[in-house]
């Protein structure tokens, strides 16, 4: 058994690396170790038990749990399992607490996500709890986060308001919070909070005010030195463009900057996961969005992460609306409005704005109503009404072109010349003139690099 200086020391070791690019980047060393090797370093064991987690693996978790020889040394590690059961997570925080020691940000991490009621592990599920019971609550938060636990529990309590649609109690929690994390220089915990005051007030229509915060929270990202915040702070900026409408900076990460979910699965970026299967939806590009979802679903299931699987279920039903498979839509609906309603989250459908909305209509119809639904309805015709474009522009775009049009759009952009297409569609130079001399006006150029330009802000191309 370690003796309790041996554990603060380790803790103290692990939260200056976990959860870090840095041991992203060296995961190969840690997940290469053999079980003796792991069995002789609680330090390699821990690194390793969370890259585990990192890269869904769940399933081997339990195996490298029974390697633990120091069997009090569990529950600093069971908080970060997501598949360890409500009784279990909440066992270990109170002997944590009782021992006087913490976790602390780092390794309890956000999980690069800018939330910490959806974090490395998720709390929605814990919101009546954290409303009624606040002196428990805080006394746990203590155990997870240390030093910052009242600012965490004014975050994590803005943050389920939030989802309740109380914006006012959100706001007010959250620029509480704020100063007090700014003055302790607790920039992990001020990332979250600034994201989610960012994000209020862009659901309150008020864009250049966010912006501005959006700014000073570049800033103190980078004051977080290999943090695994720096996987998504240009997806929350991309997010947020997505309703400004601001689709050039959108296009541009999507090309340069967001991450390829075909290669090796990382959980530090689903946030930027989450982000792109929007931008999916938006482009409809509606096999790659399923097959994202999809991918990360099977995770979340078995990690009962129930805020991310509603939003899976609302972006699958939103790809299969548009595409006219109505009934597939709506059944997917019927999954993600009980998850909903039983932990009483709103905001996480509803911000999906115009398209959920009109899914919603149409669904209601089908289904029939309930006092829930309606309010869901209600928030999402609202955001709906700020922001007419989110997720909406291709399809009422895209209307006026021929395939052909689309086609030469595409060839363009490539660089091909009049020659080139003309000899591809086995057609003349003055007919590719022709449906160019068409192009123009729809896009309202004069130019074919205007036109690429225009074409794929809109998504067209």
């Amino acid at each position: 058994m370690l003796t309790e200086q041996e554990r603060k020391d380790l803790i103290s070791r692990l939260n200056i690396s976990f959860c870090t690019p840095a041991l992203w980047k060296d995961r190969e060393s840690f997940l290469n170790l053999t079980d003796e090797q792991l069995k002789n370093s609680l330090y390699d064991l821990s690194a390793t038990i969370l890259l585990r987690i990192l890269t869904g693996d769940i399933g081997s978790i339990q195996h490298l749990m029974n390697l633990l020889p120091d069997v009090g040394f569990e529950d600093f590690i069971k908080p970060i399992i997501p598949t360890i059961s409500n009784r279990d997570f909440f066992h270990s925080l109170s002997r944590l607490s009782y021992l006087d020691v913490s976790l602390e940000p780092y390794y309890s991490t956000a999980c690069g996500r800018p939330s910490i009621l959806n974090g490395l592990r998720d709390f929605s599920y814990y919101g009546n709890f954290v409303l009624k019971h606040k002196d428990k609550s805080l006394q746990l938060l203590k155990a997870l986060y240390g030093k910052d636990y009242k600012q965490v529990y004014d975050i994590v309590s803005a943050e389920i308001y939030y989802q309740r649609n109380d914006n006012f109690d959100a706001m007010v929690r959250i620029t509480s919070a704020i100063p007090i994390l700014e003055r302790n220089q607790s920039f992990i915990f001020l990332v979250v909070a600034l994201y989610q005051q960012i994000f209020i007030l862009t659901m309150n229509g008020e864009v250049k005010s966010a912006s501005v915060i959006m700014m000073h929270l570049r800033d103190r990202v980078k004051d977080i030195k290999g943090s695994s915040f720096e996987y998504n702070i240009d997806a929350m900026s991309v997010r947020l463009a997505l309703y400004d409408g601001n689709l050039e900076f959108v296009n541009e990460w999507l090309e340069k900057q967001a991450p390829d979910e075909n290669k090796e699965l990382n959980l530090m970026e689903v946030y930027s996961y989450f982000v792109k299967m929007r931008c999916y939806l938006l482009y409809d590009k509606h096999l790659a969005l399923l097959s994202l979802a999809e991918q990360l679903r099977f995770y979340f299931e078995i990690s009962r992460r129930y805020i991310d699987l509603i939003f899976v279920s609302c972006m699958e039903a939103l790809s299969w609306y548009k595409t006219g498979k109505k009934e597939k839509a709506f059944e997917l609906m019927d999954k993600a409005l009980e998850l909903a309603e039983k932990y009483h989250i709103y905001r996480a459908i509803a911000d999906e704005g115009v398209l959920m909305f009109k899914l919603l209509q149409e669904y209601q119809k089908a289904r029939g109503s309930s006092p829930f639904l309606a309010k869901v309805i209600s928030i999402a015709r609202h955001v709906s009404i700020l922001y007419p474009q989110y997720l909406n522009i291709s399809s009422e775009k895209d209307t006026n072109f021929t395939e052909m049009e689309k086609d030469i759009l595409r060839l363009l952009e490539q660089g091909k010349t009049y020659d080139e297409i003309a000899e591809i569609f086995f057609i003349s130079v003055n007919t590719v003139r022709y449906h160019i001399k068409k192009i123009y006006p729809k896009l309202d150029v004069s130019s074919a690099s205007q036109a690429i330009f225009k074409a794929k802000k809109i998504g067209l191309i």
